[in-house]
């Protein structure tokens, strides 16, 4: 699969994947594994249930990342091994290729945010999708980075719904630029699109386009937004899927 990143309107795939009946029991079951949750912030109610590649790998913390794996990843393969077989059922024939897991990497898994009304300002991180630097990659060896996918899956969104900004800035458009040619291009390009969420809907992109998860469009206090989070790599005939 290759997606076009020179066109934001072209920038994210969308696959159907879960009905609504499926996601509220789902969303019900991340409730029911909250002691299992990890808060990622001090001050605001954003969690994970599952370890993440970019919050626990970096700074040549992999063996810490992948141990932390082992443990998150025997809780979510309990409780969510159907989504995870349909997750990859609905990537192989879009992928062309087999799709499956290293136990050394996180399956995966959740980014859940509680309600806060600080979610309605960009507190986010503006990003490109680099975790793969911090992994071991050595037993797949050949790996294609340029072809990586990132993917969303909504499970609840709130009320007012949710999103993506996406900048039509690429990681490996400015890579062959030089420091001019880079500033011009991102000048030229400030403005981000929004691209929405839908509960029960896979959004694909590859990682490298400028993004940003979108402040919340308001505040209620029974506002969530849960997500599941994964990455794929090309490796040989086919991708290994991780968190």
């Amino acid at each position: 699969m290759s997606l076009d990143s020179a066109r934001p309107d072209v920038a994210i795939r969308r696959l159907a994947m879960l009905s609504d009946a499926e996601c509220r029991a789902i969303r019900d079951q991340v409730h029911a594994l909250r002691p299992d949750w990890t808060a990622r912030d001090s001050r605001l109610p954003f969690h994970t249930l599952g370890s993440a590649s970019y919050l626990d790998a970096p700074a040549g913390r992999f063996e810490t990342y992948s141990a932390a794996a082992g443990r998150t990843n025997a809780i979510l393969g309990e409780h969510f091994a159907p989504l995870l077989d349909r997750l990859r059922a609905t990537l192989e024939p879009v992928l062309g290729g087999p799709v499956r897991h290293d136990p050394r990497l996180a399956l995966p898994g959740f980014h859940v945010f509680l309600a806060d009304p600080a979610f309605t300002r960009p507190v986010a991180d503006v990003h490109y999708d680099l975790q793969f630097e911090h992994l071991d990659w050595s037993p797949h060896d050949p790996i294609e980075p340029r072809r990586q996918l990132s993917m969303t899956l909504a499970i609840r969104l709130p009320h007012a719904g949710a999103g993506l900004r996406v900048w039509d800035i690429d990681r490996r458009h400015l890579d062959t630029l030089s420091a001019d040619e880079r500033s011009a291009h991102m000048q030229r390009n400030h403005t981000a699109k929004v691209h929405d969420y839908r509960t029960g809907e896979l959004a694909l992109h590859s990682g490298y386009l400028l993004h940003q998860i979108e402040p919340a469009r308001g505040y209620r206090e029974d506002d969530e937004r849960i997500t599941l989070q994964a990455h794929a790599m090309p490796a040989g005939d086919g991708w290994i899927l991780y968190w």
